[in-house]
């Protein structure tokens, strides 16, 4: 394995270079790589959505009609993505946001009845209201929360890339 990984070493470090552009571009860029990702989920779906209607006509028998019904729903949906984008990442906003409100408010609540069992649940406290916060944020601007959500994929994404490409060089030079 190790005289496979070495021999391609350079597999790693493009790997990386990608990652290294693509966090470039999520920084510089977010709501381009936003759209251009709605773009190719919505493509995705429609795509998806012809291979499960065509699947159901060509052998399916029991569920037929059940099956063209996903399959048109995915069709149907990729198309509303491709034309309505900012509606679809409103939607995975609010999402966001309505989860982080109810993780947040849970954490609250099992603090309070934790508290005779645990010590310093006021830390599950705070982190619980730091959720509802957030998602409150979010909820309250839903494109510049998007904007930021790609703004820390953007990095992650930076970091790892650079990580691969340091590990690339170490690889390739192994004895």
């Amino acid at each position: 394995m190790t005289e496979n990984l070495q021999k391609n070493w350079w597999l790693v470090a493009l790997r990386g270079a990608l990652a290294i552009l693509f966090g470039l571009a999520a920084l510089f860029s977010p709501l381009t790589v936003i759209f251009s990702l709605l773009t190719i989920f919505s493509f995705f779906l429609i795509l998806s959505g012809f291979a499960i209607v065509t699947l159901a006509f060509l052998g399916e028998t029991e569920s037929k009609l059940l099956r063209v019904v996903e399959g048109l729903l995915f069709i149907f949906t990729g198309a509303f993505v491709i034309f309505n984008p900012a509606f679809a990442v409103g939607g995975i906003m609010l999402f966001i946001a309505a989860w982080a409100i109810m993780s947040g408010a849970i954490n609250i609540v099992n603090a309070i009845k934790l508290r005779k069992a645990i010590a310093n649940e006021w830390l599950m406290i705070l982190n619980g209201a730091l959720s509802v916060i957030f998602g409150i944020l979010i909820s309250t601007n839903l494109l510049g929360g998007a904007m930021a959500v790609t703004n820390l994929f953007g990095i992650f994404a930076l970091l790892s890339g650079l990580f691969m490409v340091m590990l690339s060089f170490r690889i390739r030079g192994l004895k």
